[in-house]
């Protein structure tokens, strides 16, 4: 279908088309820059600010253990990713220890690191996902 349509428009090209209709993407970016409503800040007045601070300061102080623990549990499963990225590596190393150095007696070990190389985006992508559900404490 691409090459009928090539034949019947022999100058077709993307940048022609970027070119004929520039126009039109500009006025629909401007249309969207503009016309998109925004929203208002909103302040409150500093009697209120001031009758609610001490009561945050209190709940803050209350929350503050839950929230270090938080911090920790995520600490932890971020650190479980990191390991992963490095995993990453072990997949060009165990290609290369499976073709270039399998007659050194380097063919199994890159078997492993080709294995765990393969497996370990899978599983920082799944801590990385468990990162927000792990502050809760879940998944370590």
């Amino acid at each position: 279908m691409e090459e009928t349509f090539k034949q019947r428009n022999p100058g077709f090209s993307a940048a022609r088309l970027l070119r004929r209709y520039s126009l039109l993407l500009t006025v629909t970016a401007v249309m969207f820059a503009f016309f998109v409503p925004r929203y208002e800040a909103r302040a409150m007045d500093p009697v209120t600010i001031a009758i609610l601070a001490p009561i945050a300061i209190q709940v803050g102080k209350a929350m503050m253990p839950y929230v270090i623990k938080a911090i920790s549990n995520m600490g932890r499963m971020g650190l479980k990713a990191g390991v992963e990225i490095i995993n990453i590596f072990r997949l060009p190393l165990g290609i290369i220890q499976l073709t270039l150095l399998a007659p050194f007696g380097m063919f199994y070990s890159g078997l492993q690191n080709t294995v765990i190389g393969f497996i370990a985006p899978f599983k920082m992508a799944f801590y990385i996902l468990l990162l927000p559900v792990s502050a809760f404490g879940i998944g370590l």
